[in-house]
């Protein structure tokens, strides 16, 4: 396969120069002395300026600071009775100021900022995607990532015979073979837009979205090491520095495009972008059910898949996956015997779980882990 951008791909990987941080400088403060602040805490303030929602990164890392002792949830590994059971969007720590719970602490205030990084200036800088209006392409370039089953490098699309697996490489030949078949450019270069190349030799392509909470990540859905981020997950700013090295922009573009049109509709088609939900009322568990057909099981059964349902239609934010899982699992323990099917355990589920406010998207792979575990169990029963 003759990939045409390949080339260009490439070519902007090695040879574009980088540019100076995102913000050279920081004006003074009248009355007071100037303070020398380091490169992530301009980069943040910068940031925020554009209208985007910074969190802290552990200094070294791609991940948020672990949360203070009220917050980290303890585990049989790691007990930790100063734990307070509370809802994230509840914290006190985020509404004294904290950044706990990571990108959910993101926050566009200035002076929330120079509080973070003025306390720890070896910060990197996360930008959350939902809170931003971003949506942000993510093409990995990892060498040892496994290879995906029946070669399918871009699920739903037609890649012309001479394609083969040693075409792929890394996220960036899966890209570029993406844009041959599209018959476009590469997204982040027609029109520019924010670019940030990886320090595991990936990049993020930032793009702005008119709905952001409508958009979510989905890892290879779109084709092999590409990845969105989107929601409540987020990108990582040119200038934080991590053990594998630094990020850094590309080219000179400081500015955000908008979601190229023809990307716009490959990721709605592999699943990125929800419907809005409809407004009313939460149907109730029996509501859900009269809709769907009865399971094939007796009374206890049917009983035990109406309290499911129930419990996952009525989850408050903040546990909806974990319950949507743990319903999964009790179900998917009366598949062996035949008492229940699989599609009929995910649609009660899914139909539960669109009543809870999660997707149709986000549902399924709760309920295809906790379907896997239930018939385990109930296999060995």
């Amino acid at each position: 396969m003759e990939v045409r951008s390949t080339l260009s791909v490439r070519d902007v990987k090695r040879d574009t120069p980088h540019s100076p941080p995102l913000a050279q400088s920081r004006p003074g403060v009248p009355g007071q002395p100037s303070v020398a602040l380091s490169t992530s805490h301009r980069v943040a303030r910068w940031c925020a300026a554009q209208g985007w929602a910074v969190h802290p990164l552990a200094p070294g890392s791609k991940l948020p600071p672990a949360n203070c002792r009220r917050c980290a949830r303890p585990s049989a590994e790691r007990p930790n009775p100063q734990y307070i059971e509370h809802e994230t969007a509840d914290c006190p720590c985020i509404e004294a100021g904290g950044h706990c719970h990571g990108v959910r602490a993101a926050t566009k205030d200035p002076d929330r900022i120079d509080r973070w990084w003025s306390a720890e200036p070896r910060f990197g800088v996360g930008i959350a995607c939902g809170a931003s209006g971003l949506v942000i392409l993510d093409v990995d370039d990892h060498a040892d990532a496994d290879r995906p089953a029946d070669d399918d490098y871009l699920p739903g699309v037609q890649l012309p015979e001479r394609a083969t697996a040693q075409t792929f490489r890394s996220g960036w030949d899966t890209i570029a073979a993406l844009c041959e078949v599209r018959c476009a450019p590469l997204p982040w270069m027609d029109p520019p837009t924010l670019t940030v190349l990886t320090a595991g030799g990936g990049l993020q392509a930032w793009f702005r979205v008119e709905d952001p909470e409508l958009w979510h990540p989905a890892a290879g859905r779109l084709g092999w090491q590409l990845d969105l981020r989107a929601g409540r997950s987020y990108g990582i700013a040119p200038g934080t520095v991590t053990s594998s090295g630094t990020y850094r922009a590309l080219g000179d573009c400081r500015t955000v495009a908008p979601l190229p049109s023809w990307l716009e509709e490959d990721l709605r088609r592999t699943g990125h972008h929800r419907k809005p939900e409809p407004q009313g009322k939460r149907p109730s568990a029996r509501q859900l059910l009269a809709t769907l057909r009865p399971p094939k099981g007796d009374a206890y059964v049917e009983s035990v898949v109406r309290a499911e349902v129930d419990q996952v239609a009525s989850a408050a934010s903040g546990t909806r996956n974990q319950t949507l899982y743990s319903a999964a699992r009790a179900l998917g323990r009366f598949i062996p015997a035949g008492q229940l099917s699989e599609s009929e355990v995910t649609a009660c589920l899914i139909a539960a779980g669109t009543a809870a406010g999660l997707s149709d998207t986000e549902t399924r792979a709760s309920i295809q882990s906790g379907i896997r575990a239930g018939i385990r169990k109930g296999a060995s029963a």
